[in-house]
Order: C-alpha cells, then sequence, then structure tokens
C-alpha cells in the first residue's frame, strides 16, 4: 500500500472560520518506510496522522491510495482501500469498551464480515504480536489491566485489521521505560515484515532516532525538514529554531565539535558515539 499526499491542506470549521493548520504538504509512505513525523506542539502532527489515515478530508489537494485518489473513509461506497490503514491513537487505552479482551480485539475483524474461526485466528495472532498470551487474557476485563497491558490490547485491535500501514500518534505517552520499549520493538517488528510501512508520529527524538528511515519535521503546519535521520540530526541549529532538541548523542557530538573536538556529528547510537570519541583521542580524527 502506498499512500501519496499531493498539495494538501486541512483547516478546521470553527464558529464559521478556517483555521488553517497544514498548508501544502507533499508526501509518499510506500512500502519498507518508517516515516516519523515530529515538530512541536501545535505544529499539525496528529492532523497529518489523521490525514494518512482517511479520517479527515482535506480542504485543498489530493490524497493518493496505490495511485488512486480517494476521498476520506466513509465517503464512498463498497469496500475501501482505507482498510488496508490502521491508526492507533494517543492514549488508545481510553477507547476500550468491550466485557472481555477477546471481544475488544474482535471488534474491527467482526465488522469485516470474517467467519468466526477467522476472527478467532486473528485475535490470536495480534495479541500474542504484542507480548500478550490469548489464553491467558482473553476471557479478562480490559479494564482490570495495567496501563501498559491495555495500550498493548488497543494496538492489537489495529493489528487484527491486519493493515499494510500502521499509523501511531504518539504510541508511549505515559508509558514507564519498560512499557516504551515493548511498544517500539512491536513497531519495528510491524515495519520489518514484507510490503509493510509504518508511521510514527513523535515528539520524543531518540525513539525517531532509533527507529525511523524518514523523517520530516514539521513547523507552523509546513514540512520544514525533511530527510534521514542522521541527515536531520545534524541540523541543532535549524531543529532549535524549530523549537526541537536533536536527540542526547547528536546533541553531544555536536557541542564537543562546537568546542573544537574534530568528532563526527554523524552518530545515532552510543556506539558510534564511542568510536567517534576514541578516534579523537587517538589522534584519528584530524580529518573532521
Amino acid at each position: 500500500m502506498e499512500i501519496i499526499l499531493k498539495d494538501v491542506s486541512f483547516a478546521y470549521q470553527i464558529a464559521g472560520q478556517q483555521l488553517p493548520v497544514l498548508h501544502n504538504i507533499e508526501l509518499k509512505v510506500a512500502p519498507g518506510d518508517l516515516l516519523a513525523i515530529t515538530g512541536a506542539g501545535g505544529s499539525g502532527k496528529s492532523t497529518l496522522g489523521q490525514l494518512l489515515a482517511g479520517l479527515l478530508e482535506p480542504t485543498a489537494g489530493k490524497v493518493y491510495l496505490n495511485g488512486i485518489p480517494c476521498q476520506a473513509r466513509g465517503r464512498s461506497k463498497g469496500v475501501s482501500l482505507w482498510q488496508r490503514v490502521g491508526m492507533v491513537y494517543q492514549q488508545p487505552e481510553q477507547q476500550l469498551f468491550a466485557e472481555t479482551v477477546f471481544d475488544d480485539v474482535a471488534f474491527g475483524p467482526r465488522n469485516l464480515g470474517l467467519s468466526l474461526p477467522t476472527i478467532k485466528d486473528r485475535v490470536e495472532r495480534a495479541l500474542q504480536a504484542v507480548g500478550l498470551n490469548p489464553a491467558e487474557i482473553g476471557q479478562r476485563s480490559p479494564f482490570n489491566l495495567s496501563g501498559g497491558q491495555q495500550r498493548r490490547v488497543a494496538i492489537a485491535g489495529v493489528l487484527a485489521m491486519e493493515p499494510e500501514v500502521l499509523i501511531l500518534d504518539e504510541p508511549t505517552a505515559g508509558l514507564d521505560p519498560a512499557g516504551r520499549a515493548q511498544i517500539l520493538s512491536y513497531i519495528r517488528s510491524f515495519f520489518q515484515q514484507r510490503d509493510k510501512a509504518a508511521v510514527l508520529i513523535s515528539h520524543n527524538m531518540a525513539e525517531v532516532a532509533g527507529l525511523a528511515n524518514q523523517v520530516i519535521v514539521l513547523y507552523q503546519g509546513r514540512i520544514a525538514l525533511k530527510g534521514t535521520p542522521r541527515e536531520i540530526f545534524q541540523q541543532g541549529e535549524s531543529l532549535r529554531a524549530y523549537r526541537l532538541l536533536p536527540p542526547e548523542l547528536p546533541r553531544l557530538m555536536l557541542e564537543l565539535r562546537r568546542l573544537g573536538a574534530p568528532v563526527s556529528t554523524d552518530v545515532l547510537t552510543l556506539a558510534e558515539a564511542r568510536s567517534a570519541i576514541l578516534k579523537w583521542l587517538r589522534g584519528e580524527a584530524s580529518g573532521f
């Protein structure tokens, strides 16, 4: 599944007035992409995610699914290509509603009219994908689970629809470090499947650096920067102008470079930072 936004703008209608949020967005998400959308608060990240998921209709411009111009969900009859795009909202556990975990995860597949054996298979595989045992948790109330478990059940509900593109809006917000690590691991596993793509909406620069292969930075509703994590996070001054900071490791290397140390700023991991600093200390970094 490929999603393309061409010259897309969006404005909310409030009290008869238009409130512009996004301007002239050009964007493509294709199989093999793990795109991170980041930006300061109010930059339009969540709105862009909802446009990519077909939950909002652009005010201007077009959204294409596999080359076909498509309106937002529910605006056309018959089977929709949007069924192949899933979205996990901020704090999705707040949307849990069924009496059991099984019923919550099964809600989407049931609405597709699938057979009971197929629904059962999808629910079990989705729960296993997020590290939950269907036999142990399937008949429990989702409201008696921990916050991290509820988050995983909510994500399983989206995975049970077997999307080809998975859009996640701040999926680790409010979780402890262990819960964040688990959710990020599931995102990575999903993206690594054949013909899958993921979109991560996050203000957490470390998450973006550790997961994405492409990054866009939104500022005041426009795409301000676009590139790989390495390309983006070397632009410390530009990021600060857009009210963002690079992750800690690139920031450290940029500061060392500012102080005169001939170190590479092209680092994203501890191993890369250690190697660059050792080269400097050994006098092997004079070429930078």
